[in-house]
């Protein structure tokens, strides 16, 4: 029985040991590379219940980013980590800041919503009644316009959706983050915003902002790839 016990203490301290070898400066510079293997390695290797709250604070925000990019490559694959990332934030309920609960309660359903296609309706009022109580609730929190803005976006017009407004609200995202942009400067989720904003003028047809954005975005950090690779098919679609 000790040594079953040894062993299971020592498999949660390699777990914790091998999760802390991640920093965010590590990570925010793999989300530039287009590296997300190492964000899983990161995620694997963590133990969630043998963190301390900040930890798994900081787990469930890459979950949140992870889950969303794995989408993209294989809904088979992203399965488990919404499926973890849902456990985890059930989990700290009560605990996470409430405008972080609504947010990434919203992008749960929009990650199940995702990969199964059932049950549409619930899922779409879950996910625009949160997505707008994270902006109620903090009306200055930078992610909480992403977010919404997100929604109207991706959503179909039938439901709510409106790339119009979206554009505005993505607009007011970026002027939050900006405000302290020394903070926000390794945060994944301002480059994303900023991606999501040349790609919005993109599809309103405002192909000079949708450039102009791209442009800013390499100004900020010139090694992010996915910029480089856009930015050239944003000069294609201008000059044709």
């Amino acid at each position: 029985m000790m040594l079953r016990r040894l062993v299971i203490l020592l498999l949660l301290l390699v777990g914790v040991r091998a999760a802390a070898q991640y920093s965010d400066e590590q990570l925010f510079r793999a989300y530039l590379a287009s590296d997300m293997q190492t964000w899983k390695e990161y995620i694997d290797h963590a133990c969630f219940d043998s963190l301390t709250v900040e930890e798994q604070q900081r787990l469930v925000y890459y979950e949140y980013g992870y889950a969303a990019a794995l989408l993209d490559v294989s809904k088979k694959a992203a399965k488990p980590y919404i499926r973890q990332f849902g456990e985890h934030l059930q989990a700290m309920a009560g605990v996470l800041p409430e405008v972080l609960e609504h947010v990434y309660t919203a992008a749960w359903h929009t990650y199940e919503l995702a990969v199964t296609s059932r049950k549409v309706v619930m899922h779409g009022r879950q996910i625009f009644e949160h997505a707008e109580q994270a902006v109620a609730t903090d009306s200055d929190y930078p992610l909480a316009w992403s977010l919404l803005a997100n929604v109207h976006f991706y959503a179909p017009r039938a439901m709510g959706g409106s790339k119009r407004l979206a554009m505005r609200e993505y607009e007011r995202a970026d002027s939050l983050y900006a405000v302290d942009s020394t903070a926000h400067e390794q945060d994944w989720t301002w480059v994303a915003q900023m991606v999501n904003l040349a790609q919005c003028y993109d599809k309103l047809g405002m192909k000079d902002n949708a450039l102009r954005q791209a442009e800013a975005i390499r100004h900020r950090w010139p090694d992010f790839e996915y910029i480089k690779q856009y930015i050239e098919k944003l000069k294609l679609k201008i000059k044709n």
